[in-house]
């Protein structure tokens, strides 16, 4: 898909990112870059190897939780940037190991107490700019089934919303609900297909939780009549709708 004008809020947004930085947020850029290093500076192991995070003898990144939320809100802020060095295997094998807890604790710090409210919607405030500057557009090179890829970048993409912890954890939280629904708006809005369909299985899953049901189903709506040419598109955003997504 064609890259199309920006609406005023998606101007807002590239020019609040813009301003997050290391030094605008009181993160010491040495722990941001040795923490980019640690997620994705990594070989790609073989198809027989795992991921470097399964290593038991790897020793684990010194961070306290406000730390690991501020290294997340500069990394999604400036993903296009500070991950174009490293290869898609690279940044799929990293970006799963911040989504998920399977083998550590990262997408649960932004939840700790010692956290502010205000330094996680800061995060959340920068999240979609992960699909807009680094994985639509890395992925928007082929077009498949949904869901049917297997590459560890595209595992990322599609499945970040069904195991990422931080939303579930926090859904009760008004603030986050808002958050929440503002990234799945501006994913929904972007010329990415990869990052429309991140969206409606991430609504398909958490719609039911953003506690504005008349709000989503007309949102859902407009986006439906708006696809053209892309029946598997609009079937999915349909079952999105319902909560029927696996």
């Amino acid at each position: 898909m064609k890259n199309k004008k920006l609406t005023p809020r998606e101007k807002r947004q590239r020019r609040d990112n813009a301003a997050v930085t290391c030094e605008s947020i009181g993160l010491d850029p040495v722990v941001y870059n040795a923490a980019l290093r640690y997620l994705f500076d990594r070989p790609v192991p073989d198809k027989s190897g795992q991921e470097w995070y399964w290593d038991i003898e790897e020793p684990a990144f010194e961070a306290t939780p406000l730390q690991w939320t501020h290294i997340q809100t500069v990394l999604f802020a400036n993903v296009g940037t500070d991950l174009a060095p490293y290869s898609d295997d690279q940044v799929g094998m990293g970006l799963n190991h911040v989504m998920s807890n399977n083998a550590g604790d990262i997408p649960h710090m932004v939840n700790d107490p010692s956290v502010p409210l205000a330094d996680a919607m800061r995060m959340m405030r920068a999240l979609s700019t992960l699909w807009r500057d680094c994985l639509g557009p890395r992925l928007s090179t082929e077009q498949s089934a949904i869901g049917s890829r297997s590459d560890r970048l595209y595992f990322v993409s599609y499945m970040w919303f069904d195991v990422w912890p931080a939303f579930w954890n926090a859904k009760h939280i008004p603030e986050w609900q808002d958050a929440m629904w503002q990234v799945f708006c501006e994913m929904l809005a972007m010329p990415w297909r990869e990052a429309q369909v991140s969206a409606l299985h991430g609504i398909g899953h958490e719609g039911a939780r953003l506690n504005r049901p008349r709000e989503l189903q007309a949102h859902m709506d407009a986006f439906i009549r708006q696809v053209k040419n892309d029946d598997e598109l609009k079937t999915y955003a349909q079952a999105a709708a319902r909560g029927m997504v696996q």
